[in-house]
């Protein structure tokens, strides 16, 4: 058992006396009734307060050598709570326990350190190293970190018995020499203030002082470290250091928020359990809690608040209420500093201590989505008397203050979490709001949309969202450019689905107001709406294409009308085979006349590749998609490579070559993979060959372990290529009446968005029904198939895996 000191005292008055020399619990001075068990779990939760105890560790350390269920640690579990009070000890779900009492005091043989004032959650690492930088003797230690992140906290326990100022209160650098004498246990009197509070430092080992909330006083804070530092162990908390020599300073982060991570969650649910000891965390509510950590961003402080609104509103009124977050987290507890007691008045204070300057950068930044780098920033202001230096020494103060973040990387990015994104932004009017949003538009329009660089559109997503969205409503020429850029560059990422649901979402504005843009606007989102038309095989992809085409011939540009006449030829499927196939195609090949460069060949042979299949010329089908290919690998284009090695490998398991297409397949898989990251855009059309190869070759297991990983990708990438593969398995496998109720399901989705099934389609719908007519009858399988137009996702998804 891990040692304990001599006594420890908790619950109100400190009725609970535990004696672990002893091997017993006091309650109110008289022995308690517990058994020897729920003892020995009590003193091995006790003896780590604040820490996590897994179910394996206690069930160790109370029945050691034996084999116990966990149901034999929830009973005693459950008994101690019963004693000592719900909010005693708390559940950390799947995980163990942890001791959540507070501890009032110990014996006076025990160290001070080893006696936290309150539990901690997720702070483990923080306080291992706050307590070795202490030990380390004389000097200053500045905890540094956001308003709300816990610093105070972090600092009483590492604290113990050391002496405390409060500067919250404060207002002027002169009260400081003061505030230090009566912690010190004295009072000032005379000029030498310095002198004085030195007489005050007991003798012996250097005693600890703390400075709490010390960035508002920071100059004046920086004098009194400077004079004691050497004589004694000085810990500040700050949101910014103080910027004095031989200062550590260790910043402070939000606690965790990732899945499984120890931190937020278990700070949730303590808090909403001291407020409420009948809650108790169930499968339907940890995603609830797990969203509600990321939404506030594991800061403290707003956890607290929040789980003060549950036993009132409940967990999911309260996740639904934080679109208005500040008004959510406004009743803090009553012994909380008065800028504590809400989530605005914490931040308000941060910002108070801004320059106006500093102040008005803060504001504008808050526009931005999941982080930004300093040519979006210095864009953004817009502004000819702001220079870039003014931004760079801006965004230098508020980092320093901890209300910007900054990574690693080079160059770095910077972010606000989104509850400092919603007060910069709550700072400002309507107008300043709009301006702002105007100008991010501008910045994201200006720096991104002209690259078709892959990655960094990647790390800007979420700000070309932003922008889209604003400008969706107010500023119809940016919308346009900014999904059809998007279309173009994200349509081999995970984006892909919700770009072309931007694209979609502007049709109607376009329609109606299309006309009085610039035509090279209207003539970009036209072809870019053609192309991701024929990619969801949507029967108005011709029409729109040609419509590409002409505009595009007027506005000399031969290499944007080239590509409408790509998309033109690549728009017709076998579901609509017009004989203005040979009118597309023949304005493809006299575009291109004479030009033998790589792009051009790789664009001429995909679509050409899509007329010859048309046409059942097979053979030259397979000959141009290798010469896409190739073209493709002399222009560097790896992702276009992969793509068109999915498509030789899926013609060559429809054309028979199963053997070929499935050794194939499975080397274009791997090289998939080989990055770790499984973003890659061509995956859920690489699973599905490979499955429909497997399937061709008899290889039912192999195929059928392949199905979630299919499904998931398909999710993720928002396509339902996975069933291509699926049905014809469940074909194969027998299983008559799953392939005919997915069928159905399959049917209805693959028609929700009004596109015509193409042949291939259709003879797998019909492949996964007949096998079902046959053996069970026709009014039978269609009663399947009507069972399954009604399946959701997850049934379907169960249905197809079970």
């Amino acid at each position: 058992m891990d040692e304990a000191p001599a006594v420890l005292r908790f619950g109100a008055g400190g009725r609970f006396e535990l004696r672990p020399t002893e091997h017993r619990l006091l309650v109110d001075g008289a022995p308690s009734p517990l058994g020897g068990r729920a003892l020995d779990l009590l003193f091995a939760l006790a003896a780590r307060p604040g820490e996590l105890l897994t179910k394996g560790e206690l069930i160790e350390k109370v029945w050691p050598g034996l084999v116990v269920e966990e149901g034999n640690l929830r009973v005693q579990v459950n008994g101690l709570r019963r004693l000592l009070g719900e909010d005693a000890i708390a559940t950390v779900p799947g995980r163990g326990y942890r001791f959540t009492a507070l501890l009032q005091e110990a014996a006076a043989t025990a160290p001070a350190e080893a006696i936290p004032a309150q539990a901690l959650f997720g702070r483990d690492a923080d306080l291992a190293r706050l307590c070795d930088a202490l030990a380390a003797g004389p000097g200053c230690v500045t905890l540094v970190g956001m308003a709300g992140v816990g610093k105070s906290s972090l600092a009483r326990v590492a604290a113990g018995q050391g002496a405390w100022v409060d500067l919250a209160p404060l207002t002027q650098g002169g009260q400081v020499a003061e505030a230090i004498a009566r912690a010190l246990g004295g009072q000032l009197a005379g000029d030498d203030a310095v002198a004085q509070v030195i007489k005050l430092l007991p003798e012996g080992e250097p005693a600890l002082l703390v400075l709490d909330n010390a960035e508002h006083l920071v100059d004046a804070c920086a004098t009194w470290a400077a004079a004691l530092q050497s004589r004694l162990r000085l810990l500040v908390t700050s949101q910014l250091a103080l910027g004095v020599a031989g200062e550590r300073v260790l910043r402070v982060e939000p606690l965790a928020v990732a899945e499984g991570a120890e931190g937020a969650q278990a700070l949730l649910l303590a808090r909403i359990r001291a407020m409420d000891a009948r809650f108790e965390a169930t499968p339907k509510s940890l995603p609830l809690l797990a969203a509600l950590c990321r939404q506030l961003d594991g800061l403290p402080l707003a956890l607290e608040l929040a789980a003060a609104r549950v036993p009132l509103m409940g967990l999911q009124a309260v996740h639904d209420a934080l679109a208005e977050r500040f008004a959510l987290l406004s009743r803090g507890r009553r012994d909380s500093s008065a800028r504590h007691r809400s989530l605005l008045e914490a931040l308000d204070w941060s910002h108070g201590l801004l320059e106006p300057a500093e102040q008005q950068l803060y504001q504008a930044l808050g526009v931005f989505a999941g982080g930004f780098t300093l040519e979006l920033a210095v864009t953004l202001s817009g502004d000819e008397h702001v220079s870039r230096w003014d931004v760079v020494d801006g965004l230098a103060t508020l980092v320093e203050r901890s209300l910007v973040s900054v990574d690693g990387a080079d160059p770095p990015r910077y972010r606000l979490l989104e509850t400092m994104r919603a007060h910069a932004l709550a700072r400002l009017d309507e107008a300043g709001r709009h301006s702002a949003r105007r100008r991010h538009a501008a910045a994201v329009l200006a720096l991104i949309a002209p690259s078709d660089d892959t990655q960094l559109w990647l790390a800007d997503m979420e700000n070309v969202r932003e922008a889209f969205l604003w400008a969706r409503e107010h500023d119809l020429a940016t919308a346009a450019q900014l999904s059809a850029r998007a279309a173009r560059v994200m349509v081999l990422t995970v984006w892909r689905h919700e770009v072309t649901g931007w694209l979609l979402s502007l049709e109607p504005a376009m329609d109606a107001r299309g006309n009085s843009l610039p035509p090279q606007v209207l003539a970009l989102w036209t072809s870019m709406l053609s192309y991701l038309l024929l990619i969801r095989a949507d029967v108005r992809a011709v029409p729109v294409a040609r419509r590409a085409v002409t505009l595009w011939r007027p506005l000399g540009n031969p290499t944007e009308l080239q590509i409408a006449a790509v998309h033109w030829v690549r728009a017709f499927s076998e579901s609509n085979p017009s004989p203005e196939l040979d009118e597309a195609c023949a304005l493809l090949q006299a575009l291109t006349a004479g030009d033998d460069s790589p792009m051009t060949r790789f664009r001429v042979n995909n679509a050409m590749a899509v007329a010859e299949r048309l046409r059942g010329n097979m053979v030259e089908h397979l000959a141009c998609m290798e010469r896409e290919q190739l073209a493709a690998r002399e222009l560097g284009m790896q992702a276009r490579v992969q793509i068109a090695e999915n498509n030789i490998c899926l013609t060559l398991v429809r054309l028979g070559r199963l053997e070929e297409g499935a050794a194939r397949t499975k080397l274009l898989l791997e090289s998939l993979d080989a990055d770790g990251s499984g973003n890659n855009g061509a995956l859920p059309w690489v699973l599905n060959a490979l499955v429909e190869a497997l399937v061709g070759l008899d290889r039912l297991d192999e195929a059928a372990a392949l199905v979630p990983r299919s499904l998931a990708v398909g999710r993720r990438f928002g396509t339902h290529v996975a069933w291509m593969g699926i049905l014809p398995l469940l074909a194969a496998q027998r299983r008559v009446e799953a392939a005919c109720r997915l069928a159905g399901y399959v049917r209805r989705v693959w028609t929700a968005a009004e596109t015509t099934l193409d042949p291939v389609e259709l003879k797998i719908l019909a492949g996964a029904v007949e096998p079902a007519q046959a053996l069970l009858g026709r009014d039978r399988a269609a009663a399947l198939e009507a069972e399954g137009r009604g399946l959701d996702e997850g049934a379907a998804t169960a249905l197809a895996g079970s």
